[in-house]
């Protein structure tokens, strides 16, 4: 009878020295995987960060022109003779001004607009 539980708390001590075992193998596989996911994410962020700036600076840039010519547009609708289908120096000005701000904002792949 004493065989039989010291057999008993052998196979109990071999069976918790076990999972720890797998716990510890399973943790540091776990941790090797965060490392290699850590460092892709730290390249694809390296690749990613200048694509960025160039982006938002211009977004910056468009922002600017975009409220200047904004502004000239509703001078020029509001004016009482918008109906009238006479380009004067004003309305042509105002459009090669739109069509050279979008041709100067740069980061984006659309081509450039045709001008006179």
């Amino acid at each position: 009878m004493k065989l039989r539980y010291v057999l008993m708390v052998l196979v109990v001590a071999i069976s918790i020295s076990g999972a720890i075992a797998w716990r510890s193998g399973w943790s540091a596989h776990a941790d090797h995987i965060n490392v290699l996911a850590a460092k892709k994410k730290d390249k694809a962020e390296k690749i990613i960060q200048p694509v960025e700036e160039k982006a938002a600076a211009a977004t910056a840039e468009s922002k600017v022109i975009y409220r200047t010519i904004t502004r000239d547009v509703v001078k020029y609708v509001q004016s009482p003779d918008r109906t009238v289908c006479q380009f004067d120096d004003a309305a042509v000005q105002l459009r090669q001004r739109a069509i050279d701000a979008a041709n100067s904002i740069g980061g984006f792949d659309a081509g450039a607009v045709q001008g006179k």
